[in-house]
C-alpha cells in the first residue's frame, strides 16, 4: 500500500463519491466508463494491486518467449 490506512480510507469515500457525480453527468457511457476505470486503477496502484502498463509488460513477455 502507498498510503496510511486512514488516508486510504478517505481516499475511497472520495472515490465513492467521484462515481456517484460521474453516473448523475450526462456524459455518455463510453466517456463515463473510462473516467471511473482510470480512477478506481488510481485507487489499485495506490493499494499496490494495479501496476500501469503491467498488462502491456506481460504481452511483451509472451512475443519475446
Amino acid at each position: 500500500m502507498q498510503t496510511d490506512q486512514h488516508s486510504f480510507s478517505e481516499i475511497n469515500r472520495l472515490l465513492e463519491k467521484y462515481m456517484t457525480e460521474i453516473e448523475a453527468s450526462e456524459l455518455k457511457p463510453l466517456a463515463a466508463n473510462i473516467y471511473l476505470t482510470h480512477a478506481k486503477n488510481f485507487v489499485r496502484w495506490i493499494e499496490g494491486e494495479f501496476t500501469p502498463g503491467g498488462r502491456l509488460e506481460k504481452n511483451k513477455e509472451k512475443v519475446a518467449s
